[in-house]
This record gives structure tokens, sequence and C-alpha cells, in this order.
């Protein structure tokens, strides 16, 4: 008789067993089809997100060539200005009275330019640079101010 109550109890232990081995099976089962549906909805969202980012990047594109052309449009004489100009320091930080400067290239005397001394090539080279930076600064944010106003950005 004690034998047939260790089986009863074996084959109850192989039930238990079976049955958590199924119930672990079913959770897993359930636990990988979430990964999964939660992997594809996660790349479905990659995905679109991309196609947004590209679009973005395509209208962005045409925006800054936008504003390049007339950031260029308004600078192309300014920098023409300030390339022929000469540069000149003024009667009151030459601290003497005005005399022709010497002539420095190969185009004539400084007769017809107005009273003054002319500064070095290096410093009028300098000069240039930097006014030209500004320039271009101030133009690209004349040409940025006029594309957010043109767009309705400003309230």
């Amino acid at each position: 008789m004690a034998w047939k109550i260790g089986a009863a109890l074996a084959v109850a232990a192989a039930v238990a067993a079976a049955a958590a081995g199924y119930r672990s099976h079913v959770w897993h089962a359930g636990y990988d089809a979430a990964v999964s549906d939660r992997a594809a909805r996660d790349l479905g969202a990659v995905v679109a997100r991309v196609q947004d980012n590209a679009v973005l990047s395509t209208q962005q594109h045409t925006i800054n060539v936008g504003i390049t052309k007339a950031k260029n449009e308004e600078l192309a004489p300014v920098a023409a200005v300030i390339a022929t100009r000469r540069v000149r320091v003024g009667h009151a930080i030459c601290s003497g009275p005005a005399a022709p400067a010497k002539a420095e290239s190969a185009s004539g005397g400084d007769r017809a330019d107005p009273p003054g001394r002319l500064v070095s090539e290096s410093v009028e080279r300098n000069f240039r640079a930097l006014t030209l930076a500004v320039e271009q600064d101030l133009a690209t944010g004349r040409a940025c101010q006029a594309f957010i106003e043109a767009n309705g950005l400003v309230p």
C-alpha cells in the first residue's frame, strides 16, 4: 500500500511539474510575442522618424538656399565698394596738416583723393577683411529676419 501512495505522489509531482512547465512556456511565449511586437512598433516609429527627418532636411535646405541667395544679392554691391575704396586716416587722428600721401601703386598720385593719410597695405587689407566679415554677418541677419517676417514667424 505504501508503494501506491508513493506512486500517487510521484504522479502528482509529475503532473504539477508538467503544469508548471506548460505555464512557463505559455508565459514566455506571451512575453516573447510582446517583445517582438514592441520591437516591430519601435522599428516602424524609427522608419517614420527617418522619413520625417528627410522631409525636414529638404525643407531646411530650400530655406537655407533662399536665405543665402538673399544674403549674397545684398552683399555683392557692398563687397565691391569695400574692395575699391582706399582706407585713410582722417585729420583728427593724423594730428597734423593734411599732406599728399605717397602713391603705393602704379596708378599714379593721390591728388584726386580726399585729404588724409593712406594707411599701410597690411592695415588696409585687415580693415577690409574685417569690414567684409561684419557686412556678411549683418547681411545674414537681415536675410534671416526677412525670412522670419515673410513666413509669419513674428508675433
